[in-house]
């Protein structure tokens, strides 16, 4: 099936890379604006052949079906492509797309229904002799469950969503904790999941200290799977990735060679048809450790290009539309290195919290081996209720140094202002000592004191956030330790009531 026309079910950044490589392929393209009115903030409008409205204030038309593929139907679309975030690891969306003769760029609606469950994910990787850290075998439905798996793995372990990402639903549970306190910290994580997930299942897992987050970005057309190397992900915050190169500095060849070969194995068993990723946590001896399958493009995909050379989404759509992978796993050869960094806007002041307003002045970097994906402009409104991601910057150089050096350049010369930004951030990470030398681990900035030497004196204090959630857990604590005591109260109510809950917990939003 030849695809002569995509409609883009996404915005910003993304949205922008998928029309550009559409063009480049002679596909038209149909972009989406949620309100008349906002053209200008959505760059897509005008990059597209043509633009529909959604009818919908902010993220609730990107997530609205119905409403996307009746645009598709109305401009005469042959495909969707989802981007990252929204519905684009949705199987429900993936199939009534194939029931409304439109093509789903991305796999398969049965694997990514797979795929959705982070439990079943754990059980194909297991088969495939992926090692995996204990877990509890299923959701944690009652107190009595949670009691026996926090027993069995005992702390550090991580409450997790079931079904979940972003970094959403996700706690760990360190050191010498009351079951009690466990209890009520699960509380919290249900109800910051029920906010952005259609259930509240989560299970238990054993946490890595001191890991690495490794992953490996896959391509299959359903007969032939292929790794294209590794991408370091390790810098983050709250689950959050922050920056991201490749190759990893970290990996030895054989070590890269095992955990690509197992990742391609992985890819085989779910009979893979498009781009995705196999992420894994590596101990300080180089022990891994299947975490998830992200079976969709990633924010960090320019990394894997620059050193690869390949288009990642231009193999995306050229698979949907049925074509072989024109390549094999020894044609792939990775040069040089690349770094991104993500642009938040984040107001360091006020604990990282995502700010709204309009982009005042911008100023592009440039140089040899420097890319920038965006959609801002001068006058850019920054709403609310989208992601805060506001740009990537990418650099590329033949050593690890030269690829650091050039970002740091570049981010001197970018320029956003009207909105506070994680430019500061960025920069702080690149100039750290530790980082320099490739020695960092996913608790990398709440140790490295970051954070603190960006901040004035007086906000060098324990977040408000942080004292806020404690509180909260050991108000739940209590509500729960009195209701057990009584005898007279029925084990249906032996939690805290939905309005403890609704007021207690509103500073979780």
């Amino acid at each position: 099936m030849e695809i002569k026309k995509i409609l883009v079910a996404n915005r910003g950044e993304i949205a922008l890379r998928i029309i550009r490589t559409c063009k480049e392929m002679g596909i038209k393209t149909v972009a989406l604006c949620p309100l008349p009115g906002q053209e200008s903030n959505f760059l897509e409008t005008n990059l597209a052949n043509e633009y529909y409205f959604l009818e919908k204030e902010g993220a609730q038309g990107y997530l609205d079906q119905k409403r996307i593929i009746e645009i598709a139907k109305i401009a005469g679309a042959d495909a969707i492509h989802p981007g990252y975030g929204f519905l684009a690891e949705n199987w429900r969306f993936a199939k009534l797309c194939q029931k409304k003769h439109l093509k789903f760029i991305g796999p398969h609606f049965k694997v990514l229904r797979r795929l959705e469950d982070k439990i079943e994910a754990k059980r194909i990787a297991q088969k495939v002799g992926i090692p995996t850290l204990p877990a509890s075998e299923g959701s944690i439905k009652t107190k009595e469950d949670l009691f026996k798996w926090v027993l069995k793995i005992r702390p550090p372990f991580v409450l997790k969503a079931r079904r979940g990402g972003g970094g959403i639903g996700i706690r760990v549970i360190n050191g010498e904790v009351s079951f009690g306190e466990i209890f009520s910290i699960s509380l919290g994580v249900q109800r910051q999941m029920a906010t952005a997930f259609t259930d509240i299942d989560f299970f238990l897992e054993k946490y890595l200290p001191g890991a690495r987050h490794i992953e490996f970005q896959i391509l299959g057309d359903g007969e032939k799977f292929l790794h294209l190397g590794e991408r370091e992900c390790t810098i983050q915050r709250r689950f959050q990735k922050l920056l991201e190169e490749s190759p990893s500095t970290f990996l030895d060849e054989g070590k890269r060679e095992e955990m690509g070969e197992l990742a391609v194995r992985l890819a085989r068993e779910l009979r893979y048809q498009g781009v995705g990723t196999i992420e894994f946590l590596v101990d300080q001896d180089k022990n891994f450790y299947f975490l998830e399958v992200n079976p969709r493009i990633q924010v960090e995909h320019p990394v894997t290009e620059a050193i690869t050379g390949i288009d990642l989404v231009e193999q995306q759509i050229r698979i949907s539309q049925g074509e072989k992978i024109p390549f094999f796993q020894d044609d792939i050869f990775f040069s040089g290195f690349a770094i991104e960094a993500r642009i938040n806007a984040e107001d360091p002041q006020k604990n990282f919290q995502p700010v709204p307003g309009k982009i005042e002045k911008y100023f592009p970097p440039g140089g040899q081996g420097i890319f920038l994906h965006s959609f801002l402009h001068e006058g850019q409104e920054i709403y609310p209720y989208f992601d805060s991601l506001l740009a990537k910057l990418i650099s590329w150089g033949k050593t690890r140094e030269e690829a650091i050096s050039k970002l740091k350049g570049a981010l001197e010369e970018l320029i956003i202002e009207g909105i506070p930004t994680t430019i500061p951030l960025s920069k702080a990470i690149l100039e750290n000592k530790d980082f320099l030398k490739g020695n960092f681990t996913t608790n990398f900035i709440e140790k490295s004191g970051i954070l603190q030497r960006i901040l004035p004196p007086q906000r060098r204090i324990l977040k408000r956030r942080e004292m806020e959630e404690k509180e909260i857990a050991e108000i739940i604590f209590q509500v729960y330790r009195t209701i057990k005591k009584s005898e007279k109260i029925s084990a249906e109510k032996e939690t805290p009531s939905n309005w403890l809950m609704s007021e207690r917990l509103k500073m979780f939003e």
